[in-house]
């Protein structure tokens, strides 16, 4: 697939903790970078970034309609809201307002939430989907939309987000995480760093019509990672709860979230693409973060 010329911006919508690193990554490369936001403060912080602010909503498109002809690829990173009669999306207008023009990406940032629950066993970007939750399924529902779209469309199902001032380290530090059941649900995870090369080799040389895993390589359980983050960086050991308490406590979606067990094996996307992870395993990318913010780390105040 052709990428996008150098003369023309990638659109980031949804500069959030995801949105600003690849903002960052993209301008520090040379590349005329907009990146929406609903607040001024933030906007701020995406021109430290490198990169134009744009002030948008989702329910107006007049912003990004003064855009048109100046984007040469779009990376969406805007999740649905979730609603008592299902959920809402801006994607439909979305690509009403992209399709007449000459993309040469448009990857949506999706979850790997839409496989649900496989017990334990190996998933990749081959597996047919089959949430069990409802952000499950309102993902793929956009997912569906965003491939039929007729833009040269991709998705990226990313596993749980980590890196700089956002990880299991902070959350253990800060006494707000507890462990589920025997924690032994197996899950992967992905370093934001690791995350943003992958969306930016996808603008660079994706494939139209196709589904990327990113994730780091290395399935582990829950209480395998809290054992890891105790011994090695002596945090105290969080309280448990049980699977009863968190079916009460809990939304069904961060319950699924949770207790939900898969391996997660990225190697297609990571050979198509030509990527190599920076932290392949969670010990790696937990230990970048400590050694730069381990005196945050013990200072934060634990509830």
């Amino acid at each position: 697939m052709a990428s996008p010329r150098p003369d023309q911006s990638i659109l980031v919508l949804g500069c959030g903790f995801t949105g600003l690193v690849l903002a960052q990554r993209l301008a520090f490369k040379g590349r005329p970078v907009f990146g929406t936001t609903r607040s001024e403060a933030q906007a701020n912080v995406i021109r430290t970034r490198g990169a134009e602010p744009v002030l948008w909503d989702a329910s107006d498109l007049g912003p990004l309609d003064k855009l048109r002809g100046r984007v040469g690829a779009v990376v969406s990173l805007v999740p649905p809201t979730m609603t008592a009669d299902g959920f809402d999306d801006p994607h439909a207008r979305l690509l009403e307002l992209f399709a007449d023009q000459p993309l040469a990406a448009f990857v949506y940032v999706s979850s790997t939430s839409v496989w649900g629950d496989h017990g334990g066993a190996v998933v990749t970007e081959a597996t047919p989907a089959d949430p069990d939750s409802p952000r499950g399924e309102a993902r793929l529902a956009i997912e569906r939309q965003i491939l039929a779209s007729g833009l040269p469309a991709m998705v990226v199902r990313p596993s749980g987000i980590y890196g700089p001032g956002r990880s299991q380290l902070h959350r253990i530090a800060r006494g707000d995480y507890k462990l589920v059941g025997d924690g032994q649900a197996i899950s992967n995870r992905v370093h934001v760093r690791d995350l943003v090369a992958i969306l930016e080799a996808a603008i660079e040389r994706g494939t139209p019509g196709s589904v990327y895993l990113a994730t780091d390589q290395r399935p582990a359980s829950q209480r395998e990672v809290v054992d890891h983050i105790v011994s090695t960086y002596g945090l105290p050991a969080p309280p448990a709860m049980s699977l009863d308490e968190a079916r009460v406590r809990l939304s069904k979606d961060a319950f699924r979230m949770i207790t939900g067990s898969k391996r997660l094996d990225p190697t297609a996307t990571l050979d198509a693409l030509r990527v190599r992870l920076r932290y392949p395993d969670y010990q790696s990318g937990l230990a970048a973060i400590w050694q730069q913010e381990a005196a945050e780390l013990r200072g934060l105040p634990t509830r």
